[in-house]
């Protein structure tokens, strides 16, 4: 782990924090996910972005300054949707070494969707990191695969205080209308397991 910090620390001091990079550009007009907690852009949803236009603008200003950690991020988004999935998972991890956090939670979900390749503790890892720095879906689905079972196998364990922390992230910061019932669902399938968990140790 200090290992990790170590490297991390290293990319971070490279690439400039979400904070520190405000201005905007036309990658982040064209390629932000609404979602994304530190967007400086309204969004656009996968259906709504131009791939062409995106991944130009987003060459260009990777090119322009490489040291903007959510450039790569939205490079990586466009190449990933445009089906060039090697660069982009490259560009996503080295947003994601520079604490981008929303880099963070998408590699996580890419490695638990099983499309490029399936890895439950690595996606867990990476929720956890998420919810270490507040990004509510990370929340959400570590909680969400939690319930399933998928992190059964794993080095790390999460206890009731985790998921609670976890799913009130998710609850607090994710929008009515981005969670569409999941969040609201996910907080019923918890609060049932930990019932049927203290029936059962009566």
């Amino acid at each position: 782990m200090k290992k990790w910090l170590r490297n991390a620390g290293i990319v971070a001091g490279l690439l400039l924090s979400a904070a520190a990079s405000a201005e905007v550009t036309l990658c982040d007009r064209l390629a932000t996910h609404p979602d994304d907690p530190d967007r400086n852009a309204a969004g656009l949803e996968h259906e709504e972005v131009d791939l062409g236009a995106a991944e130009a603008a987003c060459r260009s200003a990777v090119a322009a300054d490489p040291r903007r950690a959510r450039e790569h991020y939205h490079l990586a988004r466009v190449l990933y949707y445009g089906g060039k999935i090697e660069e982009g998972m490259k560009e996503l991890t080295l947003a994601a070494d520079a604490v981008y956090r929303q880099a963070i939670f998408v590699l996580g979900y890419i490695y638990s969707d099983g499309k490029v390749k399936r890895d439950d503790c690595r996606a867990g890892e990476l929720f956890l990191r998420g919810v270490a720095l507040e990004h509510p879906w990370s929340g959400f689905h570590l909680v969400d695969k939690a319930l399933a079972g998928r992190f059964a196998n794993c080095p790390f364990k999460l206890t009731d205080e985790d998921l609670e922390r976890a799913m009130r992230l998710a609850e607090e910061h994710v929008t009515l209308t981005a969670s569409g019932g999941r969040v609201e669902k996910l907080r019923a399938r918890l609060d049932s397991q930990r019932a049927s968990a203290a029936s059962g140790a009566k």
